[in-house]
């Protein structure tokens, strides 16, 4: 443990003013003797935590902050301040949520699993572990696991962990980078991909699991909203992977795919010249006779070269499908 950090947990410990009970579970695993140190440095920096041995199982080495709340990671460096704010957090009586999602956390009926995976050097992750304690310490349904995955790699393996920060839920859906509490709220309690936002549909496609997205939307039958803005977005591989999704839709679900047209259509005017003929390619996928139409009506209009070749071979594509 570095200077800092102990000067932190001291600096911490002399503003607590009760005793705090924290668990530290037993395990096989070669890192277990890490744990041990350092809840035993923790307790000597800050003697009003009293660590005492869990009667929870677990596979991986575990700090229990709270019943529903474990650390597989040794939070030093980034991830010493949201631990300790944490366990300030934790402390009789909790702080009050906001009302709204108060009263979301009141509409969770069932137990769910979040394991949230990050680094050390990791930016975004201390704020991730900020964003979810609050939801678990105030809603026991809700079980917190956060893992380490480059002390634990055989984990993040297990979980097809990438990068970091990165969320799972109940092992079947997943955020990566930061996502909001509402965002996080709403998919535990009503678990509608539909409702997902541009970046985290984006961080699905950057994992490869374009084919998810498509298949979500299958079943749901509409278009997600915040899919279309992933079709215009100025990074090209962000757009790529869009267009694979689209070009799926439009063999399995083409009704589904012609939703798209009229999005497009409208967002045509305002986007780059790079993001139309990405536009009028997507359109000659899934495109109908009034997408035709519309093509016809403004190719005499369109000045760049490329632009006219991309309607050209839109408007051939969409005959060749009639």
């Amino acid at each position: 443990m570095k200077i800092e950090d102990k000067e932190k947990i001291r600096a911490w410990a002399q503003k607590q003013t009760h005793t705090q009970k924290i668990f530290l579970s037993r395990s096989s695993h070669p890192e277990q003797a890490g744990f041990d140190d350092f809840t035993r440095e923790l307790s000597r920096l800050a003697p009003c935590l009293k660590i005492q041995p869990s009667e929870q199982k677990t596979h991986l080495p575990a700090i229990f902050i709270a019943d529903n709340i474990l650390f597989s990671a040794l939070p030093l460096e980034k991830e010493l301040a949201p631990f300790l704010e944490a366990l300030s957090f934790l402390a009789d009586p909790l702080p009050v949520l906001e009302d709204h999602k108060q009263r979301m956390l009141t509409l969770l009926d069932h137990p769910c699993r979040l394991i949230l995976f990050i680094a050390l050097q990791c930016p975004h992750c201390p704020d991730m572990v900020r964003t979810l304690i609050p939801l678990a310490a105030h809603e026991k349904k809700i079980f917190l696991h956060i893992i380490d995955g480059s002390l634990f790699p055989e984990s993040a393996r297990k979980h097809k962990v990438l990068s970091a920060p990165c969320l799972i839920l109940n092992q079947d859906f997943r955020w990566t980078g930061q996502t909001s509490q509402k965002e996080i709220l709403d998919m535990i309690i009503r678990p509608d991909p539909s409702q997902l936002g541009p970046d985290t549909l984006k961080n699905i496609l950057e994992q490869g699991d374009a084919r998810w997205i498509c298949q979500q939307m299958i079943q749901a039958g509409h278009i997600f909203n915040g899919f279309a803005a992933l079709l215009l977005h100025n990074t090209w591989s962000v757009r790529l992977g869009a267009m694979v999704v689209v070009e799926t839709l439009a063999e399995e679900a083409p009704e589904l795919a012609a939703q798209l047209c009229p999005l497009l259509i409208q967002a045509f005017a305002d986007q780059e010249v790079s993001v139309q003929g990405d536009i009028l390619y997507i359109l000659g996928e899934i495109g109908t006779r009034e997408t035709k139409a519309w093509i016809q009506k403004i190719l005499p209009g369109l000045v760049h070269p490329d632009l006219k070749d991309a309607a050209r071979d839109a408007l051939a594509a969409i005959e060749d499908e009639s």
